[in-house]
């Protein structure tokens, strides 16, 4: 099933190549359009078994694309293929991103639990918290999540240009929440070696993004102790389910999950566990940015441009070669500091 869906991917790539389509489709339907084609074609027959394979897919796509693909453009979800990309494997952080960040942020003056209400470049740029503080310079770079730009936590002054306002409003905003949980024994060892992974195929369509995947995670801590870590994710629509269930709940669905993938096995309850809610962190809201159907890349540019040369925009949904990524993150904001030094060094 692996070879179909990629077959399936191929074949809506050579689709939207014609220049006549008048139409975007989102992909979850062109997809079971094509799929749909190909099986009247070949009079082949899937088994329910393969059927359900699909849905493992399904969620795998949507976990990589922060929403259901009933949301994405099926002529420019992955626009960014038109660009070089990197080459290689996907690196998973098993220390957390913070080895990198704890390196990159060292000597910055870095001011914690302050929130920004607002951003005056009308003369001077000035930027003032809810709490009464404010910093005036020449440039700011905003790197405010896409979902916070839609919800206008922070008020702009001039307001925004269309151009920049449209692109905010019409990025699509998607979700995906993750579920770590430490356990005292390593009872998956047959599965998974450090630091790889293991799956599950969901039977029910509508949960195809619930624990998909499992990351192992297990390392040493700094006694030298050994922690054994699972963490997996919850993506697309599934994110709904979270939303209607407590932490202890969305454990115990976990927690059954793994009792399923290891029948012969007691799974014993976690010595510790996270559940994100990052859709309702009012500093967050969001997993990362998609195009919705009948929108396209530009969107990505527009978000990126500066305003002025005075308010600079980065994070992933500025990133059109690279969104949907940390590594689209890290690099606009490379790109906006040199944008910075070297309007600086002309003035």
């Amino acid at each position: 099933m692996d070879f179909h869906f990629n077959a399936i991917l191929d074949i809506i790539a050579d689709w939207r190549r014609n220049k006549e389509i008048l139409q975007d489709l989102n992909l979850m339907d062109k997809f079971r359009e094509t799929h749909q084609h190909f099986m009247d074609e070949s009079q082949l027959t899937f088994s329910k078994q393969q059927e359900t394979l699909l849905n493992f897919h399904f969620g795998n796509l949507e976990y990589a694309c922060g929403t259901s693909l009933s949301n994405i453009s099926s002529m420019n979800w992955d626009q960014n293929e038109d660009y070089p990309q990197f080459s290689g494997r996907n690196v998973l952080m098993a220390d957390g991103f913070s080895t990198i960040l704890d390196k990159i942020t060292e000597n910055l003056d870095i001011v914690y639990n302050t929130e920004i209400s607002s951003i005056d470049y009308s003369d001077k740029v000035v930027v003032k918290s809810s709490d009464g503080q404010s910093w005036t310079g020449d440039k700011v770079i905003v790197t405010l999540p896409l979902a916070v730009l839609k919800n206008g936590i922070v008020q702009f002054t001039p307001p925004l240009p269309q151009n920049k306002v449209t692109a905010i409003q019409q990025l699509g905003v998607g979700y995906m929440e993750k579920v770590v949980l430490q356990f005292k024994e390593r009872f998956w060892s047959d599965k998974s070696s450090p630091s790889e992974v293991f799956g599950r195929v969901e039977t029910e369509f509508s949960r195809r993004g619930l624990f998909g995947v499992f990351h192992d995670l297990s390392k040493e801590n700094a006694s030298g102790k050994s922690c054994y870590i699972l963490s997996t994710h919850i993506s697309g629509d599934s994110v709904e389910i979270l939303k209607q269930k407590s932490d202890e709940e969305i454990i115990s669905m976990c927690i059954e999950t793994l009792s399923e993938l290891f029948p012969k096995k007691k799974v014993p309850k976690p010595q510790k566990y996270i559940v994100t809610r990052w859709y309702q962190d009012k500093h967050i809201q969001m997993a990362y940015s998609h195009i919705p159907v009948g929108a396209t890349g530009d969107l990505y540019d527009d978000l990126a441009a500066d305003v002025q040369g005075k308010i600079y925009f980065a994070g992933e949904a500025t990133n059109r070669q690279h969104p949907q990524s940390v590594t689209g993150a890290y690099i606009s904001g490379m790109r906006e500091a040199e944008k910075v030094f070297t309007s600086m060094a002309i003035s």
